[in-house]
């Protein structure tokens, strides 16, 4: 019985030891990540520097989701020596190109605003699969252009268009 007794206690002390380690841990690290200094607030020698990047950054985002979007693209890329693979091929390379050249863009927008540019291109991207879906490879490229504006048509408010809207009201916000 005494055997028993002192293993049990063993194990309970090693318990304890163990989950007071852990314990010390965790709470080692919590306390080095609220001993980092905050970030500092902003001053208003930065913001005359920072205000006049985040507007640029609004002014390129905007024009941005004008070339994107399927007017001004087709406009842009369409050649009537095209087929409609290439087309395709083109329009959805031109709208990647663009969002590339574009990237650094949302360190000075919002989250919201760039998440509603990253949708409006992936839905045009889709307008254009859908309405090549939609056509012979055979046919002539006029004839995807032709589905690409009935795609449009069919859709109330185009994505690149909405996400303009929103961009423009949180632009608002800031004066």
């Amino acid at each position: 019985m005494y055997p028993f007794f002192l293993m049990r206690l063993i194990i309970i002390v090693v318990t304890i030891l163990l989950l007071t380690g852990s314990i010390l841990v965790v709470m080692k690290y919590y306390y080095s990540l609220r001993k980092q200094p905050p970030l500092a607030p902003v001053t208003g020698e930065e913001k005359k520097v920072i205000l006049p990047l985040r507007l640029q950054a609004y002014e390129r985002i905007v024009l941005y989701l004008e070339r994107i979007n399927p007017n001004s693209l087709l406009q842009r890329v369409s050649k009537p020596e095209m087929n409609p693979v290439q087309l395709q091929s083109a329009l959805i390379r031109a709208i990647r190109e663009e969002f590339e050249y574009n990237l650094s863009q949302q360190l000075y927008i919002s989250a919201r605003s760039w998440e509603l540019v990253k949708n409006a291109k992936e839905e045009t991207i889709k307008l254009i699969y859908t309405a090549a879906g939609k056509v012979s490879q055979d046919a002539s490229s006029q004839e995807l252009v032709k589905n690409i504006f009935d795609q449009m048509m069919t859709n109330e408010k185009m994505p690149a268009d909405f996400a303009i809207e929103e961009i423009k009201k949180e632009l608002q916000k800031i004066f």
